[in-house]
């Protein structure tokens, strides 16, 4: 308690102006680079509802691409999650099909 008698009261406001002030600027970091990264995740979701919305509005005739595209796609997971199950499940379950494609030894 004796190095509370040594704080010169007429020095006081000083050193804590100048650490308020510097953790106001420590916050004010944070804050920014916070809402940098908030604001860049509502860019990409509001991008991609902005496609969406734009692929609904175009009618029949300007999305079929983008439909034919997403069936292909589509289809080339499912040959995927086909060719990375199939041997499980044909030594489980042999069938034609795994004749036909070389999954049976």
């Amino acid at each position: 308690m004796e190095w509370l008698q040594t704080i010169d009261l007429s020095q006081l406001p000083l050193p804590i102006i100048a650490v308020g002030c510097a953790l106001l600027c420590g916050a004010l970091i944070v804050v920014a680079f916070v809402l940098q990264a908030v604001s860049g995740v509502f860019d990409v979701i509001l991008g991609l509802i902005e496609v969406a919305a734009e692929i609904a509005q175009g009618g029949p005739v300007a999305w079929c691409g983008c439909a034919l595209l997403i069936g292909v796609v589509l289809a080339g997971a499912g040959f995927a999650f086909l060719l990375l199950h199939a041997p499980e499940s044909c030594a489980a379950n042999p069938t034609n099909f795994c004749q036909w494609f070389g999954f049976l030894p």
